[in-house]
């Protein structure tokens, strides 16, 4: 058996790939031996790593968020404010937004939901992308204006609602690519200004 680093940068190497199979397939349709083949290693090595195709998905869901706090922390690093950092967050969202179908896994896991460790996992990752951006909106506002708008987590559910209702829209092909971007864009900066 691998040592234990060897096992964490394993795991490292694969989660993109399992979870870009769970995206494209969802959690039911998806097979360990699909992963297997996807990742172009045997099954057995899968479950040196996860014990079962639901720890597979667990952390698929865990690195939905991972991956894109990853992006937003080196976007962040390299704006001078912080009100500069919100507005090129929403810049970048407004053109990224659904472009990895990481959503998918996130709308598998709610289809999963009955399952109390799935519910759990994507009620985490909710809550960590609800939190960062809450920490993102807090440190761009000035006293003056926490007073008279919309407060800090009602603003972002409601930037978490947008997103959604965006990705909704590309999967269902309902707006075309710059609606989708202006939705986005439109939607959050309102949101930002106090609603």
């Amino acid at each position: 058996m691998p040592r234990p680093s060897q096992i964490d940068d394993q795991r490292k190497r694969l989660l993109p790939i399992v979870t870009a199979a769970f995206s494209e397939l969802g959690f039911q349709r998806t097979t360990t031996s699909e992963l297997a083949r996807r990742c172009e290693v045997r099954e057995n090595i899968l479950y040196r790593l996860w014990s079962d195709k639901k720890a597979m998905f667990l952390a698929a869901v865990a690195h939905v968020f991972q991956s894109r706090e990853s992006s937003w922390n080196d976007l962040v690093q390299v704006t001078g404010s912080a009100q500069e950092a919100v507005e090129t967050l929403v810049r970048f969202e407004s053109e990224h937004l659904g472009e990895s179908a990481f959503y998918r896994v996130v709308f598998s896991g709610l289809a999963q939901a009955d399952d109390p460790d799935i519910r759990k996992a994507v009620a985490r990752m909710y809550r960590q992308f609800h939190r960062r951006i809450c920490e993102l909106i807090e440190n761009s506002r000035s006293e003056a204006e926490s007073e008279n708008v919309l407060d800090v987590e009602t603003m972002a559910w409601s930037i978490m609602g947008v997103a959604t209702v965006t990705v909704i829209a590309q999967e269902l092909s309902l707006l075309s690519s710059a609606g989708r971007k202006s939705l986005f864009r439109e939607a959050s900066g309102f949101l930002l200004a106090g609603g």
